[in-house]
């Protein structure tokens, strides 16, 4: 069963408590008996392997090759009579 975090409207008081999902019981405070809520806790998550860090999907200075200015593709250049005519 799953444990959840609860608190004490009376006291403060917080602790864990095993609930069923289904359940809408709520339990009553061990230290002074008073009414609970249940408190809202993050998953645990865990990221193992890599590319979960800034530095990991960075590129280094060493890997990126540069293409020589000779080798780097042109547009080619609009002539005059593939421009669009105008209409009158």
């Amino acid at each position: 069963m799953p444990r959840f975090d609860f608190q004490c409207f009376d006291c403060g008081h917080v602790f864990e408590h095993e609930v069923s999902f289904g359940t809408r019981r709520v339990p009553r405070c061990p230290a002074c008996g008073g009414k609970t809520e249940k408190l809202i806790a993050p998953p645990a998550i865990h990221f193992k392997g890599g590319g979960f860090y800034a530095t990991d999907s960075r590129v280094k200075q060493n890997d990126v090759k540069k293409q020589p200015e000779s080798t780097k593709s042109e547009l080619p250049k609009a002539s005059p009579k593939d421009s669009p005519k105008k209409e009158k």
